[in-house]
């Protein structure tokens, strides 16, 4: 039997009483595991696997689906769980997750990131913990935008009034490179990089998430574009 802490990315039912479950995991990575008799009403390890939560899972592997024999919540999210708009944010987090990661492939990074944006969200706007997330994973992944050159003529945007982004290279332009395209705000610019480059908690203690939350629709688009973009190298 092997041991290791997860979140549950998704589950689906199968058979007449059990449930398949989707974790990411600290040891292992992506796994899917099968709870056996966890949907009849006196089952005690339904309660266990409920997200959002940190749960200690212990599981005979075998070579597509483990066993789950015990699961034990280690860590309960009860502000995510009862708040709708907090938990579209597990989801829609979860779900990223579970589209570019691999079966049985662990990432640290991935861990690390998944593990810190749920006790955030626990804590903060779910805006700005979505925002973070997804800023962070692109740049985890080796695919965030270059913030401090442009990607034609790698002319530094320091003295730049306008900033262009190339749909074709996906990375910012300066006018000059750029006069054929659409601008984007300096003020969305600025949140990309701010959010792609300092920590969270440095986020917070400048108190740059409260313009970065007001911005959320325009941020939120530009970097759901993004994951979509790099989602075909995957």
């Amino acid at each position: 039997m092997l041991t290791t802490y997860g979140f549950v990315l998704n589950k689906k039912e199968v058979r007449e009483f059990d449930r398949e479950y989707c974790f990411f995991t600290k040891k292992y990575g992506k796994i899917h595991l099968i709870a056996k008799a966890v949907r009849k009403p006196l089952s005690k390890l339904s309660a266990q696997l409920e997200p959002p939560s940190l749960i200690e899972i212990v599981f005979v592997p075998m070579s597509d689906k483990g066993l789950i024999t015990t699961a034990l919540v280690k860590k309960s999210f009860l502000k995510t769980h009862k708040n709708l708009n907090k938990f579209r944010v597990y989801t829609r987090i979860s779900d990223v997750i579970n589209s570019f990661t691999e079966f049985k492939q662990p990432d640290s990074l991935v861990w690390n990131l998944f593990n810190l944006s749920i006790n955030n969200l626990e804590q903060w706007n779910s805006k700005i913990v979505e925002l973070n997330f997804l800023a962070k994973f692109i740049k985890i992944l080796g695919f965030g935008p270059n913030i401090s050159t442009c990607i034609n003529c790698q002319k530094k945007f320091k003295d730049q009034k306008k900033i262009y982004f190339d749909n074709h290279k996906w990375g910012f332009c300066c006018e000059d490179c750029g006069k054929n395209m659409k601008p984007i705000s300096w003020q969305l610019f600025k949140s990309v990089d701010v959010l792609t480059n300092l920590d969270f908690a440095e986020i917070v203690k400048r108190e740059l998430n409260e313009p970065i939350e007001l911005r959320y629709n325009d941020i939120y688009t530009f970097l759901k574009n993004y994951i979509k973009y790099i989602k075909k190298y995957f």
